[in-house]
């Protein structure tokens, strides 16, 4: 009956991964491999409630919010209940790894990711300056002593963001494996925060570096450079921190007051309701997880939960006169003519991942160059170019519009979207002529929006 139980998280995983949510590059399987290796039952034959909690939580909060990540967290909580009760305690970095390979966190890498990039571009920029170089940043764009570099794409950045957070992650396991021991919560968010520290201090001494030498994306030093500096000021840190780390926790004891109140508690609890004689109604709690995961999957598999709400695009004014309006899946709607191409692309709420163009763009096979923020009129937006090998050059734009507020902080519009502003819209503005773009942008971004 438990075999049979374990594999419903299995089974679901696979179902959802058809979805189209769950990854399917290089690095999700990379990550499975970590999260196989940094597993460490901590506490054999000892169960615990906390995952099936929060699993139970974020069912609560799938029904309240339609935000595909609640579902997916259900069901990976989900499945690390089933793994407690059914071998014993675990280790945190497992949990931390399937939260790094979700859809979600490689879709908000890349959109809080973008305006990092910038401004590691114009630190780089004033270093240079600094030390009496002749060095200006547009964008992502450094003019360096009249000679112009490119700053690599998201894509590169973000993949050196996973690797470094998936060995940060795999060191948390081998230590605690070598060990026995394992560090407390204030400590393990720290080893996060300091993975994101060096990422950082890498990427902006990289950048500083590619550029005083002239190394351009597309020189095979440029992947070296980026493997070295990766391996000497992010992995060596993190593995001599973390074993010095490790070397300092003392041998186990009974833990703080607190902690001993709880764990009498948790002790009192599976005594009395998951006790060998009782062992129907932790199968129960298990199934009907699973029921409630199958639900989700199923309605999204069909599409019940889409964006089909009160969040419908709006109509941005300045539209040319000859546009043809096209409506495409997801409420997303296009307008075209021979020169131009507008998309509005409704978000669901301050929740949601938005359609940005650093992603969409890329998976029809365009790279991003110059990229900046600029302003227009009052209204500052973000700018780039479009490239493709052996296509036409395009220039494009893109903010968030609601048709009372204007803006391309993430920060603002979804804290606006929650207090109850009316819903935003991605606006994504692309010619094939800059000058064009820029006089239609003026024309949208100096009228009012019509409802």
């Amino acid at each position: 009956m438990k075999k049979a139980l374990l594999l419903f998280p299995i089974t679901l995983l696979i179902f959802w991964s058809s979805t189209g949510y769950l990854r399917s590059d290089a690095m999700f399987f990379a990550g499975l491999g970590v999260l196989g290796v940094s597993l460490v039952v901590r506490e054999p034959g000892r169960g615990s409630l906390r995952y099936g909690l929060l699993a139970l939580l974020c069912v609560g909060l799938a029904f309240a919010v339609p935000a595909r990540t609640f579902h997916f967290l259900a069901l990976a909580f989900t499945a690390f209940f089933v793994v407690e009760n059914y071998w014993g305690k675990i280790n945190e970095a497992p949990v931390f790894t399937a939260l790094l390979l979700t859809a979600v966190a490689k879709t908000m890498t890349i959109v809080l990711g973008f305006p990092m990039r910038l401004q590691l571009s114009e630190n780089a920029a004033v270093a240079l300056r600094s030390l009496g170089s002749k060095a200006e940043a547009a964008g992502n764009l450094i003019l360096y002593e009249g000679k112009e570099f490119l700053v690599d794409s998201a894509c590169a950045g973000l993949q050196m963001v996973e690797v470094s957070f998936l060995f940060c992650f795999f060191l948390l396991g081998l230590f605690e494996r070598r060990t026995g021991r394992y560090l407390r919560w204030p400590a393990l968010l720290a080893s996060v925060l300091a993975t994101g520290f060096l990422i950082l201090v890498f990427n902006q001494l990289r950048i500083i570096f590619l550029v005083v030498f002239g190394i351009p994306p597309e020189n095979p030093m440029h992947d070296v450079v980026g493997l070295l500096g990766l391996g000497l000021y992010v992995f060596a840190p993190l593995w001599w921190g973390l074993k010095w780390a490790f070397g300092r926790i003392p041998h186990k004891d009974d833990g703080t007051r607190i902690e001993r109140i709880f764990t009498d508690f948790h002790r009192y609890i599976r005594e009395n309701l998951f006790n060998p004689f009782n062992q129907r109604a932790i199968l129960l709690a298990k199934a009907g997880f699973a029921c409630f995961l199958l639900y989700f999957t199923v309605a999204e598999h069909r599409g019940d939960l889409q964006h089909a709400t009160s969040e419908q695009a709006f109509i941005p004014a300045g539209l040319p006169a000859d546009c043809r309006k096209e409506s495409l899946k997801g409420g997303i709607v296009k307008y075209a003519n021979d020169s131009l191409l507008i998309y509005v692309k409704p978000v669901r709420g301050w929740y949601d991942t938005e359609h940005t163009p650093l992603i969409c763009w890329q998976g029809s096979g365009y790279e991003f160059g110059q990229v900046q923020e600029r302003i227009m009129g009052t209204t500052t937006i973000y700018t780039g170019v479009l490239e493709k090998k052996g296509a036409t050059k395009y220039y494009t734009a893109w903010w968030f519009d609601n048709g009372k507020e204007r803006t391309v902080s993430q920060a603002r519009w979804r804290w606006l979207d929650a207090g109850g502003a009316p819903g935003f819209s991605l606006v994504n503005v692309t010619a094939n002529e800059k000058e064009l773009l820029e006089k239609q942008i003026k024309k949208m971004v100096t009228h009012l929006t019509l409802y």
